[in-house]
C-alpha cells in the first residue's frame, strides 16, 4: 500500500527527471547529461557532506574530476 510520502516522492521524481531531461538538451553528449544528473541528485539526496568527492562518490565514480570538469567548463 502506497502511502503519501510515496506519492510525493514519485512526483517529486519523475518531476526531476523532467527538469533533467529540458537541462540535459543544454549538453551536446551524454557523459556532461550524465555528470549533471549524478551532480544534481547527489545534491538532492541523502549525501552527508556535499562536496564534490562525497558526490562523486555517491555516483559510483572513482574520483571527483569530472564532475569538476563539468562545474568549471565554460561554454
Amino acid at each position: 500500500m502506497e502511502t503519501e510520502s510515496d506519492v510525493e516522492v514519485g512526483l517529486w521524481d519523475a518531476e526531476l527527471d523532467s527538469l533533467l531531461l529540458r537541462v540535459g538538451e543544454r549538453f551536446g553528449r551524454a557523459e556532461p547529461r550524465r555528470r549533471m544528473r549524478d551532480h544534481v541528485r547527489g545534491l538532492l539526496g541523502s549525501v552527508g557532506r556535499k562536496n564534490s568527492w562525497q558526490i562523486a562518490e555517491h555516483a559510483g565514480q572513482d574520483t571527483p574530476y569530472g564532475l569538476q570538469r563539468l562545474l568549471s567548463w565554460r561554454q
